[in-house]
Parts: C-alpha cells; structure tokens; sequence
C-alpha cells in the first residue's frame, strides 16, 4: 500500500504555490503567498522541511539557494487524497459524500456530461456492505 500524504493545509498552500510554479525557492514561495498568509521564511522553511521529509519535494542546490521541486504531480496528489479519504470513511457512506461534492461544485456543461458518463459506466453492485471494521477498526453504522 501506498504511504499516505497526511498533508496539513498549510503544506498544501506551499505545495499548490510550488506545483504553479514547477519548482520554486523558499524566497520565491514567501513572495507568492506574502500578501495572503504573511508567514515569516522560517515557517516557510519548516513547511518545507515536512514536505521533504515525506518525500514530496528533493532539493537542489543553486548557488546559495535550495530550489524544491515536486515528486509527483498534482493530480496525482489530489487522486491519493481522496482515495485515503474515501478509504476512512464508510462504504455506505460514500454517496453522501460525492452527492455533497456535487452540490458544492460549479460545472461546466462538459463537466457535467463527464461526470455522468463515469456514472453510467460505473459499475453496479446489489448491496454497499460496511467496511468500517476492515479500515478503522470502529463502526458507527446505522443499519
């Protein structure tokens, strides 16, 4: 299995920045989100001390400068997200979920079509069995 992402938002903010950017400096990363976050270069830093640590950028050095650079793309990110996500939640639970995603989403009329597409194809099953017991070990399902 793969190793989770456990990304705090915080994280994700730089992340989102470098994942613009392609790579970036902790200067360069300070500069994009100053006017929003006004966070000083050491907690900068320490974000990216975490995201190095769990492996989500590599360093280079260029002169006196770290460069970060992503090791996976964002989509790729965002795929496992929500695939530990979904994973930490019920079975039975999971239409609630996309039902709500739905609802707080803005579509285009493609991405509509998109989406329903994916619906028709997805396959079917009889029963949507609990699977809280197998994932998290606690169950709070409702029959």
């Amino acid at each position: 299995m793969e190793t989770e992402l456990n990304l705090s938002d915080s994280e994700l903010v730089v992340m989102r920045v470098i994942w613009s950017l392609g790579k970036a400096s902790a200067e360069q990363i300070s500069q994009e989100l100053d006017e929003t976050y006004h966070w000083a270069a050491s907690t900068i830093k320490t974000f990216l001390a975490r995201l190095v640590k769990k492996e989500l950028l590599i360093t280079e050095k260029e002169g006196h400068k770290y460069i970060y650079s992503p090791t996976r793309s964002e989509s790729d990110a965002i795929t496992l997200m929500t695939t530990e996500f979904l994973r930490k939640i019920c079975a039975r639970k999971h239409k609630q979920v996309l039902l709500k995603i739905l609802e707080d989403s803005s579509f285009t009329e493609a991405d509509k079509v998109e989406v329903g597409i994916a619906i028709l194809k997805k396959e079917t099953v009889a029963e949507v069995a609990c699977d809280c017991l197998d994932n998290m070990q606690y169950c709070s399902c409702e029959d």
